[in-house]
């Protein structure tokens, strides 16, 4: 029975699998696939201590979106307020449950779960050490990725934020300002080059 091996020293083309030797890469500079053109990596500008700092900056502004509310809307005296939580369990009452379901898990789950495994991962390299079980964490982080979608709850909240100022009195929340900002980080935090964590996970050549 083969066993999975990490290679650290290869780099891969998502697109058309073409195989290219890790070299130490430029901050800030691209590195395109010489077979279909696509992106291959981008040289770091963040340091891991600078990464660590905003992926904890994400972690708080995470707690808040999701206990700050995001709207506080008034009519003829009374007011609402509503969190994401709250959000998402009005909406698991009665047929809309799956939909719920599925948006507990891209909205809260997903990202809860990537600025988790990042705080780890990163808490080790700050110190200079790869984390236990780095190779499983990259593998989760990459096949995550594409299933957070913080900036689209975003874009939806203020939609409907927008049709509702149309009939009642709608006044926005410290959550959607958390989510406002917690947006762009995801982003930055786990699209960061990793260049630097291989290289500390495989060790000195």
């Amino acid at each position: 029975m083969s066993v999975a091996r990490a290679h650290p020293h290869l780099m891969l083309c998502e697109h058309c699998e073409e195989i290219y030797d890790r070299t130490l890469m430029v901050p800030g500079a691209s590195y395109y696939c010489s077979r279909c053109g696509s992106r291959l990596a981008k040289g770091s500008i963040l340091s891991v201590q600078a990464w660590l700092a905003w992926t904890i900056t994400s972690a708080c502004l995470f707690v808040f979106a999701n206990t700050f509310p995001v709207a506080v809307i008034s009519l003829d005296g009374l007011n609402s307020k509503a969190t994401v939580l709250q959000s998402i369990s009005a909406l698991a009452q009665g047929p809309g449950t799956p939909m719920a379901i599925a948006a507990g898990i891209v909205i809260i789950g997903i990202p809860g779960f990537q600025i988790a495994l990042l705080l780890w991962m990163l808490s080790f390299a700050a110190l200079g050490k790869p984390c236990p079980y780095f190779v499983v964490i990259m593998r989760c982080l990459h096949l995550s990725r594409p299933w957070g979608m913080t900036e689209v709850f975003l874009l939806g909240v203020l939609v409907a934020i927008v049709k509702l100022s149309s009939y009642l009195h709608v006044v926005i929340g410290a959550g959607v300002v958390s989510i406002a900002l917690l947006a762009p980080l995801m982003v930055v935090i786990t699209k960061h080059d990793t260049e630097e964590l291989w290289r500390l996970y495989e060790g000195p050549a």
